[in-house]
């Protein structure tokens, strides 16, 4: 679906709101430019970068789109739509991020010291609630330090997109649609929800009337389409815990269409998982998204069990957490060889009355950064009880035991809502949590 304005009786042309001073295209592509103007309207869009026109004719309901080539990087340059000139255009990287209030703490009141990067742009969409798909974007490109322009843009989303830009040193477009205390009932597009079981859609009792399945993807997401981007994070869950029973469902199916509406069905798909936190099941819903990410192609996943807040569930430390989806980006997306993943579990073998357990991502070796041994592992026999468990790190794996357990059978890490842990790789990635089960 082409998402142009619905003015249909416009006297003038009108462009997407994407389409203003300072925006950021993907580089590289063919590049989709919209908007409406009077039914039979000659269209000409010229991009400085090669000057060379692409024109196209508004049709019957006023709407035209076209598709612009655009360059390996650069700019600033001018983009014009016929009597229309939008400058300081930069041609990069461009990446989508959503979710609910972790992903929305902006820049200005996080522990962020400097965001001048004028190569870093950000585009956050305004908060619309809708019971049917929109086409009207608000928002607008943003850049600088003035508190009322990128300091109010996600704090994730900057330092994502600050770690792709130290890397590949390109410019790098970030497109936000974000709100807290959002469920994920109300990201998915209207016609997937319905397709979904009746135990799945029952599950959801939506918070207002306003607040509907759909609701924002209706008024946020919708009018976005089909800007071309490289990829998205994803940083929501908090909401859906409560029912996480129908998370996987809902998730694999926002996915498969948000993939299919920006017209790329491997499109990259990163989220985070939830960091410690006091809430009770926060341990299975971290495992859960673990699940699902390893269940969704070409998608991963953040671990930032070392950067949450007992008693605040919105905690400042978001550094980390960009720079971690950043990494995933840089080693699957661009090919680099930085290091991506947390160590995650892989086996364990029986030695005498200790488990010694095996982790992939964990070729360099382990170390602890407190304390003299690695914390939070407990052993279980054949009965399931678990103790806290003695552990000494040797190379890249973990011998762990117990004296109350005299034939191993099982290990689990970190299985706690909240902790402070200590083991990392050598890269400084703390071991994702597990359970054996």
């Amino acid at each position: 679906m082409l998402t142009l304005s619905n003015t249909l009786n416009c006297q003038t042309l009108v462009l997407s709101k994407l389409f203003s001073k300072g925006m950021v295209l993907q580089r590289a592509t063919e590049a989709p430019i919209w908007g409406t103007a009077p039914a039979g309207t000659a269209i000409t869009v010229t991009g400085s970068w090669n000057n060379t026109p692409i024109q196209t004719i508004a049709d019957s309901k006023g709407k035209f789109i076209t598709y612009l080539p655009t360059p390996a990087a650069g700019g600033p340059y001018t983009l014009t739509v016929n009597d229309i000139v939008i400058k300081e255009v930069l041609i990069g990287e461009v990446w989508f991020c959503s979710g609910q209030s972790n992903m929305n703490l902006p820049l200005g009141v996080s522990n962020a010291t400097s965001y001048k990067n004028a190569n870093i742009r950000f585009f956050r969409t305004n908060i619309v609630n809708s019971s049917y798909p929109l086409d009207t974007l608000g928002g607008h490109w943003a850049h600088g330090d003035s508190i009322n322009d990128i300091a109010v843009v996600s704090t994730v989303g900057y330092f994502f997109a600050l770690r792709l830009f130290g890397s590949l040193n390109v410019p790098i477009g970030m497109v936000g649609a974000y709100q807290g205390g959002t469920n994920a009932e109300e990201w998915i597009k209207p016609s997937i929800f319905d397709t979904l079981s009746t135990t799945v859609k029952n599950a959801y009792i939506p918070p207002t009337t306003e607040r509907i399945p759909g609701c924002l993807y209706n008024g946020m997401i919708n009018p976005l389409l089909p800007y071309k981007i490289s990829g998205m994070i994803w940083y929501q869950g908090e909401n859906n815990v409560s029912r996480m029973q129908t998370y996987s469902s809902i998730i694999k199916s926002m996915v498969k269409g948000w993939r299919s509406d920006f017209k790329n069905d491997m499109l990259p798909f990163y989220l985070v998982q939830l960091p410690g936190f006091q809430a009770e099941t926060w341990c299975d819903f971290r495992e859960l998204q673990q699940e699902i990410s390893q269940s969704i192609p070409n998608s991963g996943f953040a671990t930032t069990i070392d950067v949450g807040e007992e008693t605040n569930i919105h905690p400042w430390n978001k550094m980390p957490v960009g720079n971690r989806l950043g990494d995933i980006a840089l080693a699957k997306v661009y090919g680099k060889t930085s290091t991506f993943s947390s160590p995650l579990f892989k086996s364990v073998q029986v030695e005498g009355n200790a488990l010694r357990v095996f982790f992939n991502f964990a070729d360099k070796g382990l170390k602890i950064n407190a304390g003299d041994s690695p914390q939070l592992f407990e052993i279980a026999g054949a009965n399931d009880v678990y103790y806290p468990a003695k552990a000494r790190i040797e190379g890249n794996t973990v011998l762990i035991w117990a004296e109350e357990v005299i034939v191993p059978v099982k290990a689990r890490y970190y299985w706690k809502n909240y902790a402070v842990p200590n083991l990392y790789s050598t890269d400084n990635l703390p071991v994702a949590p597990f359970r054996m089960k």
